[in-house]
């Protein structure tokens, strides 16, 4: 039948032209971008992993850093430690030198050296930094403990640690000064007022306080930073944040000041000084070994640690490839297919549109 009202072949070659340009609009988008999935409508389950398994993949290579930077800083401890194993070395020979009868007058100058190898251990502790925290001296992941009296004093709202070594500390004070006593030394300041906070930089600890802080109200109260205090590393992510069988690597405290070995004070004055001597250093010894010993299966659990999560970031990163990128040969055979169709259906259209020009011959009869 011939009709010009309604041209059914235009609208249904329309109609499929239609739905062709938007299955070449979806080809053009994805071969465009190299992705499957450019909105929610083209995959929303798939999307929905996709993303899942992208927050995994940034968590992880977050961990993998952290296990790098772990392992760098441990080096830089094993390294300072190391020299301090030497040095004992040394120490030990300048003892066993000086524990004869054989010196006679020369054991002062063996005690010279002694002596200030016994400050170059302490120097290399206090100077063996990361990031501004210092690694052997017992303070790196230190905490306050809560049994600090000090916290409970008036007006106190916390005590900050700064490379401070773990220990106890005990404050002595009035309203105007204050002094923090431990087993190293003490440190007094003054010029307190109130609202003042309790800064002993010395020790690298802040007393912190609010407006009405008053010093004397710190007098015979004490710090307590805990000794068995561990530094914990992120080296997955998985979810399980507990210690020892989650994703975190801990590190006990390491502490190899002269004070902790149990060689401070030695000296080589005399035979029976060196024979004293001699033991602690072989006390000492023992110590920095178990040390050395620690941080060894530390950067040896990051080595590992940083190569299985290389290995999830790799799988984890493919599956969600499969997910979320294109098959680029496959959008290529789809986007021709839909080329052509376009083609072909604008060809029809414009024939069926021709179509009813053909009533005219009709009319002119």
């Amino acid at each position: 039948m011939s009709r010009i009202q309604t041209n059914v072949a235009a609208n249904n070659a329309y109609r499929n032209l239609s739905v062709t340009s938007q299955g070449l609009e979806k080809s053009i988008q994805k071969l465009s971008s190299g992705f499957r999935i450019n909105r929610a409508a083209d995959d929303a389950a798939g999307l929905a992993i996709a993303n899942k398994l992208r927050s995994d993949v940034r968590s992880l290579q977050a961990a993998s850093r952290n296990a790098a930077q772990g392992t760098a800083m441990l080096q830089i401890a094993d390294g300072a430690i190391g020299t301090i194993s030497q040095i004992l070395d040394r120490m030990k020979e300048l003892a066993t030198q000086a524990n004869s009868a054989s010196i006679g007058n020369e054991a002062g100058k063996l005690d010279a050296e002694y002596q200030k190898l016994l400050a170059e251990i302490d120097r290399i502790v206090n100077t063996t930094q990361y990031q501004g925290k210092t690694l052997l001296n017992g303070s790196f992941g230190v905490t306050v403990n809560t049994s600090s009296t000090a916290l409970a004093a008036s007006n106190v709202t916390g005590i900050t640690t700064n490379a401070a070594a773990a220990g106890s500390y005990t404050i002595a004070s009035d309203s105007s000064s204050a002094t923090l006593t431990a087993a190293t030394g003490t440190q007094i300041i003054t010029g307190l007022s109130t609202g003042s906070h309790l800064n002993f930089s010395k020790f690298g600890i802040t007393v912190v306080g609010n407006a009405n802080l008053d010093a004397s109200a710190l007098n015979g109260t004490n710090i307590t930073l805990g000794a068995t205090s561990t530094a914990d590393f992120m080296v997955s992510s998985s979810g399980q944040y507990s210690l020892g069988t989650g994703d975190l690597v801990s590190l006990s405290a390491v502490d190899v000041r002269t004070s902790t070995l149990g060689v401070s004070g030695t000296n080589l004055n005399s035979q029976s000084s060196a024979q004293t001597a001699l033991a602690a250093i072989d006390t000492a010894i023992g110590k920095v070994n178990t040390a050395i010993g620690d941080l060894g299966a530390a950067m040896n659990r990051m080595d590992y640690a940083s190569s299985a999560v290389a290995t999830m970031i790799q799988n984890a990163s493919a599956a969600e490839s499969v997910i979320r990128d294109a098959d680029m040969a496959y959008e290529m055979t789809v986007f021709t297919k839909n080329q052509i169709l376009q083609q072909a259906g604008t060809a029809m259209l414009a024939q069926a549109n021709a179509a009813p020009q053909q009533i005219l011959s009709l009319l002119r009869g």
